[in-house]
């Protein structure tokens, strides 16, 4: 490993570099080796890394998990998935919030009626969205095979130690199989809520809009909005956006704060985004002037502000 100490560079100071200005390691040692001979100290090598044509036409940086990405291309690509999830309002029914404040609470349209069975997947420690269907009258079928049991019990639980994937495993189901062991399949009078930790795209990629037409509303928690400047990531996304909005519109989101917001195409984004959809031919919706957070939501971690999303409408 070549290593100057004369010019007191080191070789972990151009990989830092890289990772935090380029938001990539290094190609090879040979591209290391060329920064610590031609550069005469450390600001000379930020100086030379960001006057690289790849820094001048991408200019992506990361810094303790912030991204900043301007690409005209990549802006073209965020745009037509974020205009398939702008919000719109229903006429008939209003919100409420499901749940308990903070993370683990939801808002949804006030409209269970009729309702037979709620797919909860993704438990983790949090139930209060699952006890507030159970108290309704409504089974909650609930699925997370990172956990031995569940925090708590309800008569209407009916937990199983299997995760949500798009093709079957050891640890695995996929959701049409879920709906057949559970006699659901064909059904139009159930719930989703869905947050598998970034899983979510290859799931609803793999997925029919059939299957997805089969739950009057659906409440999920999409991650990793900061890779869509990944082409191969952006298009996983594409496909998958495409399933969930067939038969469904986007009636709520709103931001998780865990993470810093990035911009991603020029586009500032946050990396978790918590949506509500409904299927649209239940009811009457139309465009919204509403802003993002409303009254209802709650930062997802009380010692952070909540991020301000607007009308999410692009």
């Amino acid at each position: 490993m070549f290593e100057s100490e004369e010019k007191n560079l080191t070789h972990a100071d151009v990989v830092w570099c890289f990772a935090n200005i380029m938001g990539r390691h290094p190609h090879s040692a040979a591209e290391i080796n060329q920064f610590l001979e031609s550069c005469t100290d450390f600001r000379d090598l930020v100086r030379q890394i960001v006057a690289t044509p790849e820094f001048l036409t991408r200019r992506t940086t990361t810094t303790e998990g912030f991204l900043y990405d301007d690409s005209d291309r990549v802006q073209r690509t965020v745009l037509a998935i974020l205009k398939r999830l702008e919000p719109m309002r229903s006429v008939e029914r209003q919100k409420i919030r499901i749940g308990k404040e903070c993370d683990g609470g939801y808002v949804m349209l006030d409209d269970f009626d009729g309702i037979t069975a709620a797919y909860s997947i993704g438990i983790c420690d949090e139930v209060s969205w699952d006890l507030y269907m159970a108290e309704r009258g409504i089974d909650v079928f609930q699925y997370d095979h990172t956990i031995d049991a569940l925090p708590l019990q309800h008569a209407r639980f009916h937990w199983s130690k299997k995760g949500l994937g798009a093709s079957v495993t050891a640890d695995l189901e996929t959701l049409p199989r879920l709906l057949e062991m559970n006699g659901h399949r064909g059904r139009s009078d159930l719930l989703l809520k869905c947050d598998i930790e970034g899983c979510e795209w290859e799931v609803l990629a793999a997925l029919s809009a059939d299957c997805l037409r089969q739950f009057k509303q659906i409440v999920l928690e999409i991650h990793h909005l900061e890779r869509l400047a990944e082409p191969d990531f952006a298009k996983l996304v594409e496909q998958a956006v495409a399933v969930l909005t067939a038969d469904h519109r986007v009636v709520h989101v709103h931001a998780n704060n865990h993470r810093p917001y990035s911009i991603v195409g020029g586009v500032p984004l946050p990396s978790v985004l918590e949506i509500t959809l409904v299927r649209a031919h239940d009811l009457r919706l139309e465009k919204t002037d509403e802003v993002f957070p409303s009254p209802l939501d709650t930062p997802c971690y009380r010692d952070r502000a909540d991020f301000c999303l607007g009308s999410f409408r692009f």
